[in-house]
């Protein structure tokens, strides 16, 4: 007859010992790349949201994502491992504080953009960029992000609420660092869909805004304003800021503008915000602020730059680069105000030199 194996024990094959090290430290970043498209899908079945009400059985979870239901147990079993889920004791799957980050009022869009095929195959042009100084989005794409999205709709809305997901994390901490209750007429350049600009008007009672974007992103901006009950007190204005920006403002915010662009096309939109502003404004540039010397503690920065140069062909910048670039443009810098979220909101002022820039 058949051997007779014994029953199985669940501590029969324990797990492998990886003593950390150099070796394993490596190979934890050589193999990043899963936990991203693991996050990337249950952004995009969304998960999260089917779980805020409660835990749910994987069937459930199953039937209402559209998922293959033995499949979809070895994601949840991935997400428990990373610590965006977990496994409750009737086998129910429920979120984390985690993973609650992961619903469409966190960073849901976020996940879905840096892991979709626009973002994700651009970075295999990375060392294109680093051989040749191209961009390596263009490399791969044959155009630049900008163009891709005018031509792929679902990538543009993609991007739009990526960004909204981003800056709706960090809207009240760069409010919370800097005073816009001085100001009168706060104009908002490549604003986004306006959270930024709400933000500013609630804590600004007396504040009118004027918010400067693309006509699709104009359009989401109404709906946030109007959302937040500040409409009343802004005015949208679909345009380039390549261009032209409005004048009459006394306060001129970037929010992550400045590092889309290489040092030529920023010095360009610094200078059109000179030309529009009066001596008497104030710009306020919000973005990363890059250690002059980076350490380990630093590498979402270093890394943050790496993607920009990947995607656009900008730069994250250090306060003495920022400093030259906003001489470049009219202004000078005045000081940086660091806010809880690791942006800085740079405060500059108008060049004594620089009444006519372009």
């Amino acid at each position: 007859g058949r051997t007779r194996l014994p029953p199985a024990r669940r501590d029969a094959y324990p797990p492998a010992m990886v003593e950390p090290g150099p070796r394993s430290q490596v190979l934890d970043l050589v193999v990043a790349f899963r936990q991203t498209q693991c996050v990337r899908v249950a952004a995009e079945l969304e998960l999260a949201d089917h779980l805020a009400a409660g835990a749910r059985s994987a069937t459930d979870l199953a039937d209402a994502t559209g998922s293959h239901e033995p499949s979809l147990r070895r994601l949840l079993r991935a997400l428990v491992g990373l610590g965006l889920v977990e496994r409750v004791p009737d086998g129910r799957y429920g979120l984390t504080s985690l993973g609650e980050e992961l619903t469409g009022g966190g960073l849901r869009g976020a996940a879905r953009m840096y892991g979709s095929d626009p973002v994700w195959s651009a970075w295999e042009g990375l060392e294109h960029a680093v051989r040749t100084g191209g961009r390596a989005f263009d490399h791969v794409h044959g155009t630049d992000m900008w163009g891709y999205n005018a031509s792929h709709p679902d990538d543009a809305k993609r991007f739009d609420a990526a960004m909204a997901a981003l800056t709706g994390g960090s809207a009240e901490a760069i409010v919370s660092a800097y005073e816009f209750s001085r100001f009168r007429r706060v104009v908002d350049v490549g604003g986004g869909d306006g959270t930024l600009l709400a933000a500013i008007l609630r804590r600004a009672p007396d504040a009118h805004g004027v918010l400067v974007d693309v006509g699709h992103v104009v359009e989401r901006a109404r709906r946030v304003l109007e959302t937040a009950g500040v409409r009343h007190r802004a005015e949208l204005h679909d345009g380039d800021f390549h261009r032209s920006v409005p004048s009459g403002g006394d306060c001129y915010v970037l929010k992550w503008i400045l590092h889309d662009w290489d040092d030529a096309q920023a010095s360009d939109i610094l200078r059109r915000c000179r030309a529009a502003a009066a001596m008497t404004a104030r710009l306020v540039v919000v973005e990363r602020v890059v250690p002059e010397q980076v350490g380990t503690d630093d590498a979402e920065a270093v890394l943050a730059d790496l993607n920009m140069m990947v995607l656009t062909g900008g730069r994250e910048r250090t306060a003495a680069e920022f400093g030259e670039l906003l001489a470049h443009g009219g202004w000078h810098l005045e000081r940086i105000h660091p806010t809880a979220t690791g942006l800085g909101v740079i405060e500059a002022v108008p060049s004594e030199d620089s009444d006519t820039v372009l």
